[in-house]
């Protein structure tokens, strides 16, 4: 899975430190306030075009948005189908 921050109309790198993390773990400090290590949290889930979801992202370090975040998961019919066929308990092997 690809996850980076969209921040004026910047595609930024980060990483999920661990599974199931609350947070992500943006490459570089946070525009707004400089601080290190610069992590975010996504509220707001929405899937944009089914090919990847995002979230509206707030800095963990000063509580203030900073753009958007984008998930983009390895996928075979679209992030809403996989997630109503996981909510099913179906499983693809």
């Amino acid at each position: 899975m690809k996850t980076f921050l969209i921040y004026e109309g910047k595609r930024i790198a980060c990483k999920t430190p661990f599974v199931g993390a609350d947070h992500a773990v943006v490459d570089g400090a946070c525009p707004l306030c400089k601080a290190t290590p610069f992590k975010i949290a996504g509220t707001g889930r929405r899937s944009a075009d089914d090919l990847a979801w995002e979230a509206d992202a707030v800095a963990y370090c000063c509580d203030q948005p900073v753009g958007i975040v984008r998930a983009e998961p390895n996928t075979l019919f679209g992030v809403r189908e996989d997630a109503r066929i996981a909510q099913m308990g179906v499983r693809i092997y």
